[in-house]
């Protein structure tokens, strides 16, 4: 009777804010005498008071088996503080989980509701893989309770327990079928929301319950469980087209008649993934007017990303974009609109309608959308290098055409465009909030979008690329490393695609190199390094296009080269080499002293320029070395021996190519030396056109042509083979410097030690060196003279057949059962067998020198 109630124990916690961990630190000592004591009553208090404390973070595991003998308590308040407990500590590993199998099949099959209730919520819980499959049953004889509010959660009960279970989804799935047709909204609601959930993993499972779900979708008018059948359908539609046909109608009406934007979102979002759509029936829209069912939810959407409610915005984005895929010609009429949802302050929605965007561009709506991009990268608070003024580069108003149709002022009236046409960034510093434009995810995404748009279908809706080559270059001051692949390769691909281009591009590239603070930014951090490296190449390619400048060759060896990675170096230093010697050649045709003199001045200045940007350690000393002289082409060939490979090769042409332009021009002339004129032609004898990935497949293979057979007859491979041994001693001719008698062989052939038949064996191997001058074989008078071997043709491919005939005991005929004495047979000649195969009269016992080891 003194014992402390759940009231009091929170009531303690509030008096003893200073001193909460002492309080309960005592609490749980009490709470742990009182669950050992034999009163269910106080048992049960004590637990309640470990629910609270373990709501706070304090550990109950330890009272595990208190709680289980709590929900076994027969009276209903002590058993619900079991089951409570219960779903709030236990867990997957819990060890006492096995003893609650019969406690919670009896409280199933009790008569009092209540308990039953509160077996299937606890159950629903802490269910395992073991406890689902031996109460599953159990739970499934429920679903025929005779009150609604049971049925319901046996529903949702048995949906948990087949997710331990999924053996058991062959009971369940015909009991669903059956509660589809409960005369109880709620228990219909429930079968329908698990056979949602159930289907997301495998649809086929569910199609025999397309009739009921469609009966129920023409009859019911609860909003949520028609948002739950129509979700539904949008997963089995797909897999069953003719349901398409059938749910025309029914979509269409709820599309025309309801108010719900959430089943009105459902509706079209089964029928434009579903393909419901592409039934060709009309549909009646508010006003009485026959339009395409495609039509009638383009026009539903905009109620959705015309709203101000986030949520509806970005769904509408989102199903505005699957429209798209399938009918983009409905989607274009809302271009203004989608094109608004880009300053959204929501980077998800502007995201979504970037998307949408993306794919609406036409030939009449690029540039427009384009401008419109870039102006939120350039006027974001993100650092982004601004373009460096033109120089000379570009004609006049080309830098600032690219901003035509951006905002020229901020919200303060503050100019954003400097004197050399270029935007300068505002000063948002004073904004109320981030810009979204400002995150890298979008930014990443806006450039991704605006390449995207620009080069789809191979440029078909471009119709200005000097316009999309200066894009290109204004990207490069705002994006970073991410896209910097994408920007090299874009460049790159329209440059050699379009001849037109190539000399704008050229130019553009011209300008990008000549900013400083461009190539100190990339040779840092990397960023944009690849851009430059295809502006590099692009510039010594084309450089003919332009008029020649020798400031070129220099500006490809900027002082920081050696940062940029061993193939950007090469690419560098192969560029620079094409201008100087274009820049000869121009001045070739109008010779003179002073272009003399400007030659050498050049050729002496790129030298140690060259030297200065790949040794940036050696400093001037390296540079001094390779003066114009006699020994230029050895020092630098000695320097650029430590450097990689394709930085090295490039390097000593170029060495060279100055060698030799030294060389000739050493001593001034009234005439160029020829090799000036001649030297570009080493890079402009074929001209660099593009080749399709698909040209190789296009040329026709011509007649009689096999590319599966061999060019001449094949190599046999004998790494595996046997090698053959050599023929039969009988076949050998008998020649007079090595004929033997009969009774000398028989009698070598006779010896039967082991120390004769060892050096026999030995001496009949491949690998014996026989020496006639030191009493080898020949010596002795053993085997013929290899001369006196005729030549045999042995085929590699298969095991040569062996003439000597079997030994006498392998042709033992039935006369001759006894076993007469004989002199020992002659043993067959060791062979060298690769592996492990059989060769025909091989003894199965192994030999010395013979067999796999002896390899």
């Amino acid at each position: 009777m003194f014992e402390k109630s759940l009231t009091d124990l929170i009531q303690g916690l509030r008096a003893n804010k200073r001193n909460e961990a002492e309080y309960i630190r005592r609490s749980l000592e009490e709470v742990q005498g009182e669950v050992q004591q034999s009163d269910m009553h106080c048992k049960s208090a004590a637990v309640d008071k470990l629910n609270y404390l373990h709501m706070l973070g304090y550990d109950m595991n330890w009272a595990s088996f208190n709680v289980v003998e709590v929900m076994a308590s027969p009276r209903f308040g002590e058993k619900r503080a079991g089951y409570l407990a219960a779903t709030q500590s236990f867990h997957q590993e819990t060890d006492v989980l096995m003893l609650t199998t019969n406690l919670i099949r009896k409280d199933l099959a009790s008569a009092n509701a209540m308990e039953v209730s509160v077996a299937l919520d606890g159950l629903a819980q802490i269910a395992t893989a073991e406890l689902a499959a031996d109460l599953f049953d159990d739970a499934l004889a429920v679903l025929d309770h005779s009150r609604p509010y049971i049925r319901k959660k046996a529903v949702v009960c048995l949906y948990r327990l087949a997710l331990k279970h999924p053996e058991g989804l062959h009971a369940l799935v015909p009991q669903l079928k059956e509660r589809l047709d409960d005369p109880d909204p709620s228990v219909v609601s429930a079968a329908v929301s698990v056979v949602c959930e159930l289907a997301r993993t495998n649809p086929h499972n569910y199609l025999p319950l397309a009739p009921k779900l469609y009966h129920l979708l023409t009859t019911l008018t609860n909003n949520w469980i028609l948002i739950k059948i129509v979700n539904l359908f949008a997963s089995l539609t797909p897999i069953e087209p003719r349901l398409a046909r059938k749910l025309h109608g029914p979509l269409s009406r709820l599309v025309c008649t309801t108010n719900a934007m959430s089943l009105l979102y459902e509706c079209v979002h089964t029928a434009i993934v579903g393909d419901v759509i592409g039934v060709p029936l009309p549909v009646a829209d508010s006003i009485g007017r026959e339009i395409d069912f495609a039509e009638l939810c383009a026009q539903k959407l905009e109620l959705f990303y015309e709203s101000r409610d986030h949520n509806l915005r970005y769904v509408g984005l989102v199903t505005l974009a699957r429209l798209q895929e399938k009918r983009p010609e409905l989607v274009a009429g809302h271009y203004e609109t989608v094109l608004a949802c880009l300053d959204d302050p929501d980077l998800s929605i502007r995201m979504r309608a970037l998307d949408v965007v993306s794919g609406m561009a036409t030939r009449r709506t690029l540039v427009a959308t384009v401008k419109r991009l870039m102006s939120q990268l350039v006027l974001s608070n993100a650092a982004a290098l601004q373009p460096a003024a033109p120089g000379g580069v570009l004609g006049p108003g080309q830098q600032a055409d690219a901003c035509v149709g951006l905002p020229q002022t901020d919200a303060s009236g503050t100019s954003l465009v400097s004197a050399q046409g270029a935007l300068v960034p505002s000063n948002k510093a004073g904004a109320a909030g981030p810009d979204a434009a400002d995150n890298p995810e979008y930014r990443l995404a806006v450039v991704e979008a605006i390449v995207g748009m620009c080069s789809r279908q191979s440029y078909e809706n471009m119709t200005d690329f000097e316009w999309y080559v200066a894009t290109l270059a204004d990207l490069v001051y705002t994006a970073g490393v991410d896209v910097d692949r994408l920007l090299s390769e874009r460049l790159l691909d329209v440059t050699v695609r379009v001849r037109q281009v190539r000399r704008f591009s050229t130019q553009m590239s011209r300008r990008l190199l000549s900013d400083s603070r461009l190539v100190s930014r990339a040779a840092a951090g990397g960023a944009n390094a690849m851009t430059l490296a295809a502006a590099a190449y692009i510039l010594g390619e084309y450089c003919s296009l332009l008029p020649a400048d020798p400031d070129d060759a220099a500006l490809l060896l900027p002082a920081n080269l050696a940062a940029f990675t061993d193939e950007q170096q090469a690419t560098f230093v192969q560029a620079s080499m094409k201008t100087y010697t274009n820049w000869l050649r121009d001045v070739a045709g109008y010779w003179s002293a002073d272009i003399w003199e400007q030659v050498r001045s050049v050729t002496s200045s790129i030298q140690r320029t060259l030297s200065q940007a790949l040794f940036p350690s050696e400093g001037a000393s390296s540079g001094d070395a390779l003066e114009a002289g006699p020994d230029a082409a050895g020092d630098v060939a000695e320097s650029a021996a430590r450097l990689p490979l394709q930085v090295s090769s490039r390097l000593r042409q170029f060495a060279e190519a100055i060698e030799v332009v030294s060389v000739a021009t050493s001593n001034p002339g009234d005439s160029a030396p020829p090799v000036c004129a001649e030297l570009h032609s080493l890079f402009t004898v074929y001209e660099l056109n593009p080749v399709s990935a698909a040209a190789q497949g296009k040329v026709p293979v011509p007649e009689g042509l096999e590319l599966d057979s061999f060019i001449g007859i094949p190599i046999p491979d004998t790494s595996l083979k046997v090698i053959p041994p050599p023929p039969p001693q009988q076949q050998q001719p008998r020649s007079t410097a090595a004929a033997e008698s009969s009774h000398t062989r028989g009698s070598r052939y006779s010896k039967g030690t082991g120390e004769h038949m060892e050096r026999r064996d030995r001496e009949g191997g491949p690998f014996y060196l026989r020496d006639d001058a030191h009493g080898g074989p020949r010596a002795r008078g053993g085997p013929p003279d290899v001369d006196d071997i005729p030549v045999v043709a042995l085929e590699l491919g298969s095991e040569p057949k062996s003439e000597q005939p079997r030994p006498h005991k392998e042709r033992k005929s039935k006369k001759h059962r006894k076993r007469k004495p004989r002199s020992p047979s002659p043993a067959p000649a060791a062979v060298d067998i690769a592996g492990d195969e059989d060769m025909p009269g091989i003894p199965t016992e192994a030999q010395p020198g013979t067999g796999p080891a002896a390899l």
